[in-house]
């Protein structure tokens, strides 16, 4: 089972404890997934999901713009890309055109691809 990992820590306070229910709801999830739950249930949890992404990348944009982060603009749209595609895989699991194994890999790739790639270089920054 999917559990937080020190490797996924950035050094700064505020964007890994947002991380880490990040995570904590993906492993909601997949949780959900294991034990049969209802498609109804696995919507709930993603919408969750989805809505915690909102808030949690207008946190750090907020961050991106104080520390005049000059990936800004490209984070950003690698934020916007992302909800798009939780919002379409919340649309297909609606309608049963995908199932809940490939909604959890989409979002455990990207949630570990983004964070040790593109937040370690806005941490990067803010420690310079």
């Amino acid at each position: 089972m999917l559990k937080w990992d020190h490797k996924y820590e950035l050094g700064h306070e505020r964007i890994d404890s947002e991380h880490r229910i990040f995570l904590g709801l993906i492993v909601s999830f997949q949780e959900a997934a294991t034990q049969g739950a209802s498609k109804e249930k696995l919507v709930r949890i993603l919408n969750e999901i989805s809505k915690y992404a909102e808030f949690h990348f207008v946190s750090e944009e907020n961050i991106m713009v104080d520390y005049s982060y000059p990936e800004r603009e490209h984070h950003a749209q690698l934020h916007n890309t992302l909800l798009a595609q939780i919002n379409d895989k919340l649309y297909l699991l609606k309608r049963d055109k995908i199932d809940s194994n490939e909604v959890f890999e989409f979002l455990f790739q990207w949630f570990a691809l983004h964070t040790t790639i593109e937040d370690k270089k806005l941490v990067g920054h803010i420690g310079t």
